[in-house]
């Protein structure tokens, strides 16, 4: 799984149990890549937050089949440039189905400990549709 630069930096700033897990995991399997495209980058941080504008043109420089935001106004753009959009709950309930993680619902409680934000519906129908309740 590709990373931009900018969103690791987010994270590690943060120094939160969220990002010590994903300073574990880059060493495993993320790679962390710097987007080129100054000027689309440049374009999409007057509109996205940082991090989320490096995922679009990261995404778009790296031809990645989707991508993995939460954000609306992130995904409304990720969209309008031709991308596919998966949420951070789509992505853990791949994984489930995938054989990456046991359990979609125990990895959901860990991200919501440590301030993930995510609506009980969303989460019960993902789990529903993935056999695990």
């Amino acid at each position: 799984m590709l990373v931009p630069q900018g969103v690791i930096s987010e994270i590690n700033y943060k120094q939160d149990e969220v990002s010590a897990e994903v300073s574990k995991a880059s060493h495993d399997w993320l790679k962390i890549k710097i987007v080129k495209d100054k000027t689309l980058l440049n374009v999409l941080t007057k509109e996205l937050d940082g991090g989320e504008a490096e995922v679009i043109c990261l995404a778009l420089e790296q031809k990645a089949d989707w991508v993995v935001l939460d954000d609306h106004d992130a995904r409304r753009f990720a969209h309008r440039y031709g991308l596919n959009v998966i949420g951070t709950l789509g992505l853990l309930a791949w994984a489930k189905k995938k054989g990456f993680i046991k359990s979609f619902l125990s990895e959901v409680k860990r991200l919501q400990n440590a301030g993930f934000y995510a609506t009980a519906e969303l989460t019960k129908k993902l789990a529903k549709e993935i056999g695990e309740r």
